[in-house]
């Protein structure tokens, strides 16, 4: 399933989940399908000195990883949220009240929907458990098997579902960059090899906070 060509009136806004200085999530209702919508600023062409050969939009960066997972199956294994669609650069004028922080902006939103998972917990010494996070390893593993780097692989981005002892979830991947797999560099590889050894390294820090009882060596990643 996706949205396309998604209407104001097809929108109705549920509750605001989350709200931060450049994005906002909504829970939402369409087409009879309640879901995540991600808003976020767009902020325009970056200066002159930033790099033009990697993507820098956060938007297209989550969107274009999210269609990657999509087609890979990723998705449909429930390792990352569903994703249902987005929408490019809209007039936010026909969404007031609840995108009035876009009105101001100089260039219009952007939006992806997502599934909504409820009772999702950022893993942590409470809710560890080996089998968790040795299955946020396998979804790591099958996330980059699709040439997509997270890019930003924190606690923060890694749920539990409350209440399952076995489902974890991968989020945020508005800092992704995807590879072409055809023509992956080595360059390439070596970053989805180094983050694989980052999340294997928390594991080993929650391993031993959790034997201690306190959050002590994973905890520099909580701040981040």
């Amino acid at each position: 399933m996706e949205f396309d060509d998604v209407q104001p009136s097809e929108i109705a806004f549920q509750k605001k989940l989350f709200s931060s200085r450049f994005s906002v999530i909504f829970l939402v209702v369409v087409r009879n399908v309640t879901c995540v919508m991600k808003v976020v600023s767009q902020l325009g062409p970056g200066p002159y000195y930033e790099p033009d050969d990697r993507e820098l939009d956060i938007h297209v960066m989550e969107s274009t990883a999210y269609h990657r997972l999509k087609a890979a199956g990723v998705c449909d294994r429930g390792l990352v949220p569903d994703f249902f669609g987005s929408m490019r650069k809209f007039d936010p004028a026909p969404y007031q009240p609840h995108l009035k922080m876009f009105m101001e902006d100089e260039y219009p939103p952007s939006a992806i929907f997502l599934e909504y998972i409820p009772n999702l917990e950022m893993i942590t010494i409470h809710n560890y458990t080996p089998q968790r996070m040795e299955n946020l390893i396998r979804s790591i593993k099958e996330i980059h098997k699709a040439f997509v780097l997270h890019h930003d692989p924190k606690p923060r981005n890694m749920m539990v579902v409350k209440d399952d002892p076995e489902r974890v979830i991968w989020l945020d991947f508005d800092r992704a960059r995807t590879f072409d797999g055809d023509l992956v560099t080595d360059a390439q590889r070596q970053l989805l090899d180094e983050e694989l050894e980052m999340v294997t390294c928390l594991q080993q820090l929650l391993e031993a906070d959790c034997k201690k009882g306190r959050l002590e060596e994973a905890y520099i990643l909580y701040c981040t």
